[in-house]
């Protein structure tokens, strides 16, 4: 993703995390069970249906008659020429995301599947990235995914990309993002979190896009980050809620280490209520 507009979503991204309120469940086989991820978390009252950066559509999202994710269509972000770059597309068994296809429409062979394997008690335990090319999908890694004593997800790991590590603080928000390469002998904080709202997270309700944001280092957390560190920049957030306290808007400023210039960056949420 070349343009600013899009980094910085991507940068909101990583921090934003998973949170759900008490009540209002949807019946909806793509809301997070107990234990199945990070969190003992229920459903939001709302879904997700589209998000844009500074008035320009970077994603859409499409559901069934019950609600699961099927498609996730993602676009440059540009105001000039804004086009598809990726498809997503999902599939389920029972209540479990199984499989989503990543299918890149800008570059060549970058085009991804990624496979989910639980336990008996339904508890993910490692992800399988594949790469696809024209001879057909080769797989590329596994992931495994480990928990606290108190069920978050702390890690996810492999021999050959090294470890992502995530810690908490006593509410279920992350503390620190951390990683380690297969070379290094000690972990790199990579952010860090210093205040959180007391709202309801626009991801809390669906599994689904938790397990994509997951693989880009974004665990759940169970509200949304105020003032956190990422990658030598700070970064502020507020945010405008509706009526069921889900975000609709946030205006994120961000100043990068060494240089005083702020950049805000204005996220808006389309949402589908009960």
């Amino acid at each position: 993703m070349s343009n600013k507009a899009t980094f910085s979503c991507i940068v909101f991204i990583f921090a934003l995390a998973a949170l759900t309120i008490d009540g209002c469940k949807p019946k909806n086989s793509d809301v997070l069970p107990h234990g199945a991820l990070s969190d003992s978390l229920v459903s939001s009252p709302c879904i997700l249906l589209a998000e844009r950066i500074n008035d320009v559509l970077y994603r859409a999202y499409e559901y069934d008659t019950s609600r699961n994710l099927l498609r996730m269509t993602e676009y440059s972000g540009s105001a000039a020429n804004n086009r598809i770059t990726k498809r997503y597309r999902f599939d389920y068994e029972k209540q479990h995301l199984v499989r989503f296809t990543e299918t890149n429409l800008v570059a060549r062979d970058q085009s991804l599947i990624y496979e989910f394997d639980y336990d008996s008690d339904g508890i993910l335990r490692t992800i399988r990235p594949f790469r696809v090319f024209n001879s057909g999908p080769r797989v590329t890694d596994t992931l495994t995914v480990k928990y606290d004593d108190n069920r978050y997800i702390n890690e996810l790991s492999s021999a050959r990309t090294g470890a992502q590590k995530w810690q908490y603080d006593s509410l279920g928000n992350i503390k620190q993002w951390l990683i380690r390469t297969p070379a290094a002998t000690q972990d790199s904080i990579l952010a860090e979190y210093g205040a959180y709202d007391n709202k309801i997270n626009l991801y809390g309700f669906s599994k689904t896009i938790q397990l994509v944001r997951l693989l880009v280092g974004n665990a759940a957390s169970r509200r949304n980050p105020l003032i956190y560190t990422l990658k030598g920049q700070s970064i502020s957030a507020s945010y405008q809620y509706n009526d069921r306290n889900v975000p609709t808007q946030s205006v994120v400023k961000t100043t990068s280490a060494g240089d005083n210039t702020l950049r805000e960056t204005v996220f808006s949420y389309e949402l589908g209520c009960q």
